[in-house]
């Protein structure tokens, strides 16, 4: 992975929680994303890994996690004591091919070009068993086109890659994983909505993401690998 993304993460590692998922708006995203891996993952994946784990914020539904940031690695391990922590690149995990039953990373492919992603991707199809679950999620490319969108800070690669939902399925399908079910996150702008009546728009965004996934700020997408591939 790139060195610069790394960096920038071990820099914010600190500070990270408080400033991403402090707030209203971060509250209603990790609620969003923790409803959607209790949907999709079952009690029957014994092996769940996810990559990209950051500072462990979600990694309570996971067995392992991975990280090149070893800043946010070390909160990660305090946070979930009881979960496996590995430092690791995405594009190169240190586990045996057909070895996990589901694999997940939120917020990755976003700050990643279209090559690194297909090295991520054909990471995770290898470390998954057949019938295993990939879920992760991409800056939709289709609600981008509808305006303009800034970067994050000055960051060049913070959500510089956008796919359309055709282009995400087609990418994982290069890799055999077949997608299974599609959703969506943030699909009422919610950062333009008063603190106080963002939790009343919950349930409403929920409904929206799941009939128009392609009209959210991004796209969830859970895949399958296919044994017959």
């Amino acid at each position: 992975m790139n060195r610069a993304i790394i960096d920038y993460y071990d820099r914010l590692a600190a500070s990270y929680d408080r400033d991403r998922f402090g707030s209203s708006y971060g509250t209603f995203i990790d609620a969003r994303e923790r409803r959607i891996l209790r949907r999709w993952l079952s009690v029957d994946h014994s092996r769940v890994l996810e990559i990209a784990c950051g500072t462990g914020r979600l990694s309570d539904s996971a067995h392992i996690g991975c990280d090149a940031s070893q800043e946010s690695l070390k909160i990660a391990k305090d946070r979930r004591p009881s979960t496996c922590f590995v430092a690791a690149d995405a594009a190169r995990l240190p586990f045996k091919p057909e070895s996990i039953d589901a694999v997940f990373a939120f917020h990755l492919f976003m700050h990643l070009d279209r090559a690194e992603i297909r090295s991520i991707l054909a990471e995770a199809a290898r470390v998954l068993r057949d019938g295993g679950l990939f879920i992760a999620d991409v800056v939709s490319a289709t609600r981008r086109s509808a305006g303009d969108r800034s970067n994050d800070g000055g960051v060049p690669w913070h959500g510089s890659t956008a796919l359309s939902q055709a282009e995400f399925k087609m990418l994982c399908r290069e890799f055999g994983l077949r997608p299974v079910r599609m959703s969506g996150l943030l699909f009422v702008p919610i950062h333009r909505v008063p603190n106080r009546l963002r939790p009343l728009l919950s349930g409403v965004d929920r409904w929206l993401c799941d009939r128009w996934p392609s009209l959210s700020s991004y796209l969830v997408g859970c895949f399958i690998k296919d044994a017959s591939r």
